[in-house]
Order: structure tokens, then sequence, then C-alpha cells
């Protein structure tokens, strides 16, 4: 993989050094910004995904599908896994280098001369800022939206959206969002608008019960996962995962290209999202739409098969709850961790997903993934749940996949697991040999 180079990368440096800003409790600079830069936000037509886990496999579902029927789809996700233009795509094609260049420029340009003292975007503000212009300017027929966290005080929710979905909550950024679900899932509703159309798969009944006040208050329509939709006859193998849907339309034989059976609640979520955004708009899906876009979804890094030589899953869950998921996910499709592969954040409740891996695995390569974020290897070892393990520590991302291709026997399996920044240094290595690199990690 070559790098940008000339103004691309001078543009792309200076976009990374706003990391150093952090993040934002408030909506108040965003909205500035985006006045001064037209306020392109307000022509789009928006799916608009929050929830703590499912809602980036959600969002990929449910761009597919809409490109599948023939719309122009923007996507915005976050964070991003080796390339920051992940972030931003049309139809599945990625925001090329130079049009990041340009919208960098002629953003921080307006900014820098619109106030005194000028408006100063975090990183993730103004990343949003470039993916909101880059859909308006594209005339996208629809852009599908992922929070950073949160809902209510997250940059993307400056959009006025047509649709809001709330996927899984649990516990993640309590440090932010509260550490109760109700509270969680009062932040994940902020996203919800008057009038808007509202899907949600928020699972526990406590969380749901806020999402259906939120919408019951602002007179918006809901429909609820299990309730008014739902994926049924699930099953699962490691080319994908097949079930019905029952809901908005009913649809028999579905598969998506995603591991695990939780990906068919996702899909069906995306499914209804979908469905609503159509009715309301005042376009047709067909069914055969929403079957070609499941299968050809693609979303890196969620129990994703790297190499059968042992078997080598990636996986993205970096909380209790998505480990959980993981892991149960594993199981049924007949796949035990045999060696796992560790990372970790600081920020992350790192000693609870360890306990929950740790005792289902063989052996264990602890390591670092490329930014400062992320915790020693020394210090994961010390985890309780770790002793009486075979335990390996390694620098990087790619010596921790050396130690584990030797020790791992042909016929057991790998999983690289604890962090998405874990697996962006691992698909970097894997896919074009750099490792872990911070400027490229970062949210």
């Amino acid at each position: 993989m070559s790098g940008p180079t000339g103004r691309d990368k001078e543009a792309r440096d200076w976009l990374f050094s706003l990391q150093s800003r952090g993040w934002r409790t408030s909506l108040d600079e965003m909205r500035t910004a985006m006045k001064m830069l037209g306020d392109p936000q307000l022509g789009l037509k928006a799916i608009h995904v929050a929830g703590t886990n499912g809602k980036g496999s959600v969002c990929a579902m449910a761009s597919s599908i809409l490109a599948a029927a023939g719309k122009r789809a923007g996507l915005y996700t976050s964070p991003h896994l080796i390339d920051i233009r992940e972030r931003i795509t049309i139809d599945g094609r990625q925001i090329e280098e130079g049009r990041l260049a340009e919208l960098t420029i002629e953003i921080r340009r307006v900014l820098e001369r619109g106030g005194a003292p000028p408006t100063e975007l975090s990183f993730f503000e103004f990343v949003t800022a470039i993916g909101l212009m880059h859909f308006a300017e594209e005339k996208v027929d629809a852009a599908v939206l992922e929070t950073g966290f949160g809902g209510r005080l997250d940059a993307t929710n400056i959009l006025p959206s047509t649709v809001a979905v709330i996927t899984q909550i649990g516990l993640d950024h309590t440090e932010y969002l509260g550490n109760t679900l109700e509270a969680i899932a009062g932040e994940k509703a902020g996203i919800i608008k008057e009038g808007c159309g509202v899907v949600s798969s928020a699972g526990e009944a406590s969380a749901m019960g806020v999402v259906r006040r939120r919408a019951h208050e602002l007179g918006c329509s809901l429909i609820e996962q299990g309730k008014d939709f739902r994926a049924v006859n699930v099953r699962a193998d490691l080319s994908g995962t097949s079930f019905d849907y029952e809901g908005t339309r009913e649809l028999g034989g579905l598969k998506a290209g995603l591991l695990g059976k939780h990906q068919a609640e996702n899909a069906a979520t995306a499914i209804s999202a979908c469905d609503v955004l159509a009715h309301q708009e005042g376009f047709e899906i067909k069914d055969g739409d929403v079957a070609k876009g499941l299968l050809g979804v693609s979303w890196p890094g969620r129990l994703e098969i790297v190499s059968r030589d042992p078997l080598t899953i990636l996986d993205c869950a970096h909380n209790p709850s998505a480990v959980s998921k993981a892991m149960a996910s594993l199981y049924e499709l007949g796949v035990s961790p045999d060696t796992i592969i560790f990372a970790a954040s600081r920020d992350k409740d790192y000693r609870t997903n360890a306990s929950m891996l740790f005792p289902k695995a063989k052996r264990l390569v602890l390591t670092r993934y490329g930014s400062k974020r992320s915790i020693e290897p020394e210090t994961l070892a010390e985890i309780p749940e770790a002793e009486g393990k075979t335990r390996f520590i390694a620098a990087d991302i790619s010596e921790a996949m050396e130690v584990a291709k030797e020790v791992t026997p042909a016929d057991e399996s790998i999983l690289v697991i604890g962090s998405v920044f874990l697996v962006g240094d691992a698909l970097s290595w894997l896919r074009f040999g750099i490792k872990g690199d911070f400027s490229l990690a970062g949210f």
C-alpha cells in the first residue's frame, strides 16, 4: 500500500494532528461549523444509527441494500481499520485521496477565516464534516451514518434524521454516557428527532423502554425487534448466516456474508430501516434487492476469516457484551479459540473482557497495538485469568501473528480480539506488511 504524497499527504497529516484535541461534549462548535459551511447535511435523507454493538454492521448492510436497489448510498462509519478513507464511501467506493485533501483544505479555510477565535473542530467532528459535505456534493439518494459513540452529543447528531436506528445497548464509554443501561440508552436515543421513523433492536427491556418513551414523546413511529420484526430460522456456518425475515415484509432464504447468528438480528434491523426509509421517501426496494445487498455486504474485522492454515479469525469486540456475542457465535460455528491474541485500550473494561476470553484458550499471545491508548502486554499478563496459561509476550501484531502461527497446530484456531485498533493493525500487517501506526489508527 503506497501512501499519499505532496498536498494529499500534507492535508492528511494536518487532519490527524487534530487528534490531540480529544472529544467534545457539546454540539455547539459543530453546529457553528456546519452553518459556516452552508449546512450541507440539511438536504440529506439519512438513516442514522446509534447503539453499543451492531451499529456498524447494520450500517454496512443498510447501505448495501440501498445500493442494490439502485440508490446512490453514502456510508459514514468509524473508526477505520487501516485507512481513514474507509469511513466515507459511496456505493462501496472510498472517497478519493485527492477529494479528501480538497475538502480538508476547503473546510479548514472556511473555519479559520470565519471567526475570532476560529472554529476548531475535533478530529471526529472534522471528518464528519468532510463526510457530510462529500455526500451532499455527490447528491447521494440516501446517507447511512454511524454515531461515534453516544448519540445525543455525537457530531453526527446535527443530521435531520429520516430514520433513527438504535441497536443493542450495553455498557461502554461509561465515563461519558453513564453506568446504567437506562442512562446509556438515553444518550443513544438522543438521535431520535421529532416525527422521524424509529427502528430499534436495543435488546434489554430497560433500554427498550427508554427508546420507546423518547419515540412517543416526539411523535415518532416505532418498530421493535422481536415485536414488529425478527429474524427466524437462523442458521450459521463458516460461509455466512442464513435466516428468514418477518416484519416489514416476509422474506425466506436470506443469507448475509457476515459470520455469527447475531448478524441475522443486525440484518433484520437493516432491512427494517431501509423499508421505513423507502416508505417515507416513496421508492421501492424489491425482495431481490434485499437478498443481493445482504449477500454482497462487506464489513471487515467482524468474525473475519483471514487464514485457514490454521484457521485465523479477527473480531473487533472490545466490550463485554460484544465479547460475549463473539464467543457465543464462535462456539455455534464449531470454533474453539485455542490461541488468543489479545490487546486492549487502557480506557476499556479490559479486565472483564480478559476474564471472559482467557479461560477459553489453551494459550495466550499478549501484545499491544500502535497507539498510546494501548495497555502494555506485561500488564495483561498479570490478570488473574492469565495465570496457568501458556503465555507469550509480543511487541506488536506482526510478532504476535508469527508466534501464534508457530505454536498453534494446523487443526486448531487463532482468534485476534480485544480492540478495533488491534484488528486494524492485524489487517494492515496481513494485507500490506505494515506494522501498527498511530497516525492510521485513531478515532
